[in-house]
């Protein structure tokens, strides 16, 4: 889809929507939840009173029905809105204040807020990250891994017919992931089953008891409003981020762009258009059998969830300020370019019930648009996959998803070869899919990502060729003593494996030729050789004039890497071979056998002064080497030293000023100074605050801010409702947490 030109980006124009719909949210907002919350309440009244006493010659269904809309109303409208704290800040919140809203739903409100607000909000279908579609209980997509208990998923229908306490179940375990606690266990569990305790004693013995001779229709009618009114909650939901025109995505890591969050999450989002039958049929019981005065419209039913694109989009707006914007979205979703998802709801239900059953089998991607049979032709593919996902083993990277990934990509491992005797391991990498278009300068290097144990670790190898050289990713891993990730790559990289890269490769800095210098001087320690080895490539290949110059410092010959190819490399290009080590026996009269002084840089860099000097070495040797250099008269703008910088959030030197942050309901205090987040504040005093994405997307760790300001907030007028993530003090500051 072609994206039609426009001055503003999406993420500008979506919070410009959102500043100018937030400023309007004042007592209006609660006069109307307020109504929703005594609606809600008079509803279960009307239930509870049809099951009990009966009267009518339906009562029972008719009980049953109510029970199922109190269901719906609790979690929609009411508990679903509040607990993104969309009162907090208004004076009147009162029990609508999201820590002190009482939540007639099987939930515990605080693992809630830690599964949906911290997990799902952030990571919104990114498979194996958000536990809404990635937490491996059913399999919606082709592109999710498969896994044993996929082949039950059928069956999960015939679940719907249980009682939903599941659902407590479920939102304790992801809160425990979430959090890195074990998942499963009674401490786990221990406030879901105080919860499903209090529950169940409410509706199949209190209720049932006091009905008297109605105690069987009480039970059974408890029963079946709450199961009816889960089932319907998790049918809408299950649509919302599993309807068939939405997308899955992998991991986009730390450099998705604002632009980019919000697309993905407009993309992996769909509202659903309720069945006007059945809404008919329901309102007509709500009409005949709920004495309130001037009831809000039905459509306060389906609360954040048949405008769920509107929520995903700003997530603390109350659901009828989401009704009233879906036309600005719209039209902002048509000025760049994407759609606005939208599924009639019976259309939606019958087609993720076909794919619940279709994804049950190992298939992915590559096989959805043929029949399985494609599959069943190859026994071997197959037999892996099952034998992957019943042993609970993650699967090669692209088995089942194909997609580019520029963040965590998976790289095939082509071939490895051992260089000097053993003490380094070349590895050539394939491009990850999509990825055919990267280029890369000599001198560039990529980040790689390497799982020992339990523990991951990120590192940076140069590519020892640029892209005109090859077509695949090329380093040289160097052993190194008690190194406990090069010994690792060196003892267990092989061919056909995969590598995980972390981004693609870095091709910015001082370091990376674009074009030779007329004088070029490549000076390499050790390991140090693998970028200069892609600049001496280069020099070959382009056949400029340009006349360099290697000095390579190595302990002993057989430490010296690439020796073959550097001494055909000074044969076949305008270039000076200088090998120099520590130590070496007198038979071999093509090494130096020097230390590093000025007298030897002066020696073999006659021309210093108009030189270009290319180092990479470890740290101490490149000081000096600077030093004298510089002394010797090489201008500081012609020396050029590798240095890596893996893509992390730059964040500004502090000015030196000290602030306090004041946490007003917990008594809290802590001096922070101005680079410092009011997130990180509240960690230091132990106060743990829901947080996502933390660059201010998600509007997981909104807070209400009594008093101060914020680096948002200089010249501009102040806010009072703010993400604590991405906000840093500029004066002392008081937080209602």
């Amino acid at each position: 889809m072609q994206t039609p030109a426009t001055t503003r980006s999406l993420a500008d124009d979506l919070q410009q929507l959102y500043d100018e719909t937030r400023a309007k949210v004042g007592q209006e907002d609660i006069d109307h939840i307020e109504k929703i919350a005594a609606y809600s309440n008079a509803i279960k009244a009307r239930s509870r009173e049809l099951l009990q006493k009966g009267g009518k010659p339906d009562a029972f269904k008719r009980g049953v029905t109510l029970a199922v809309l109190h269901t719906l109303l609790e979690f929609a409208e009411l508990g679903h809105n509040i607990m993104h704290g969309t009162y907090d800040n208004l004076p009147n919140a009162k029990r609508f204040h999201s820590d002190q809203w009482v939540w007639d739903f099987i939930t515990d409100p605080d693992e809630w807020k830690i599964m949906h607000h911290q997990n799902h909000h952030p990571f919104t279908n990114i498979i194996d990250k958000d536990h809404d579609i990635g937490y491996s209980m059913i399999r919606m997509f082709a592109g999710q891994n498969w896994y044993g208990h996929h082949a039950l998923q059928p069956l999960a229908l015939g679940a719907l017919a249980l009682p939903n306490y599941f659902f407590s179940m479920y939102t304790a375990s992801s809160a425990a992931r979430v959090e890195e606690r074990p998942a499963l266990g009674l401490k786990t569990f221990e406030r879901a089953f105080k919860l499903l305790g209090k529950h169940a004693r409410r509706n199949y013995i209190q209720e049932p008891l006091a009905a008297g001779s109605r105690f069987l229709h009480t039970v059974v009618g408890n029963y079946l409003g709450i199961v009816l009114g889960y089932d319907l909650i998790i049918l809408m939901l299950m649509l919302e981020h599993h309807a068939h025109n939405v997308q899955v995505f992998v991991d986009p890591g730390p450099g998705e762009s604002r632009d980019e969050y919000f697309r993905r999450q407009l993309l992996a989002t769909s509202n659903f258009i309720p069945t006007s039958a059945i809404d008919s049929y329901l309102k007509s019981i709500l009409d005949e059998e709920v004495d309130f005065p001037n009831p809000p419209d039905f459509e306060v039913f389906y609360g954040g969830l048949s405008t769920h694109l509107e929520h995903h989009l700003f997530p603390d707006l109350p659901c009828n300020r989401q009704r009233e914007i879906v036309p600005q979205v719209q039209a902002i979703c048509a000025a760049h370019g994407l759609p606005y998802n939208i599924v009639p709801f019976e259309e939606a239900i019958p087609n993720v019930i076909k794919r619940l059953i279709k994804w049950a089998v190992p298939a992915g991607e590559q096989e959805q648009q043929k029949t399985l049979t494609s599959l069943v032709r190859r026994p071997r593919q197959l037999f892996k996959r099952v034998n992957h996902g019943m042993r609970y083993k993650v699967p090669s990277p692209y088995t089942y998803i194909q997609t580019t990934r520029y963040f965590n990509a998976p790289a095939e491992v082509l071939a490895t070869r051992i260089e000097a005797g053993g003490q380094a391991l070349s590895i050539h990498l394939a491009k990850p899919l999509g990825w055919d278009e990267q280029v890369w300068d000599a001198g560039a290097y990529i980040s790689l990502r390497i799982k020992i144990g339990k523990e991951e670790f990120v590192r940076q190898y140069s590519l020892t060729s640029d892209s005109l050289d090859s077509d695949t990713l090329d380093i040289t891993v160097k052993r190194v003593e008690g190194g406990r990730v090069s010994n690792f790559i060196n003892d267990t990289v092989k061919a056909g494996q995969f590598i995980t890269l972390v981004g693609t490769p870095q091709n910015d800095g001082s370091f990376v030729v674009q074009q030779l210098p007329k004088l070029p001087i490549f000076i390499a320690g050790g390991v140090g050789i693998t970028p200069i080895i892609s600049m001496m490539r280069k020099l070959r290949r382009d056949n400029t004039d340009a006349q360099g110059t290697l000095l390579y410092f190595n302990r002993n010959p057989e430490s010296i890497i690439f020796e073959d190819e550097i001494r055909a490399l000074a044969k076949q290009a305008r270039l000076n071979v200088h090998l120099i080590c520590d130590s070496a026996p007198e038979h071999r009269t093509d090494l130096i056998q020097e230390k590093l002084s000025p007298k030897l840089l002066k020696q073999y860099i006659p021309d210093i002064c108009t030189a270009d000097v290319y180092v990479c070495a470890p740290p101490g040797f490149i000081d000096i080497v600077n030093t004298q250099l510089i002394t010797l008269g090489l201008p500081e703008g012609r020396f050029h030293t590798e240095s890596f910088t893996p893509p992390t959030l730059v964040r500004e030197p502090s000015d030196g000023r000290q602030y306090r942050i004041h946490f007003k309901r917990s008594g809290q205090e802590v001096t922070i100074e101005s680079n410092v987040t009011l997130l990180e504040a509240a960690r230091q005093v132990g106060i743990q605050i829901p947080s996502g994405c933390e660059r201010g997307l998600c509007k997981a760790c909104v807070c209400t801010k009594v008093s101060g300001q914020t680096q948002d907030e200089i010249g501009k007028s102040t806010q009072t409702r703010i993400t604590i993530c991405n906000s840093m003090p500029r004066s002392d500051i008081e937080l209602d947490v």
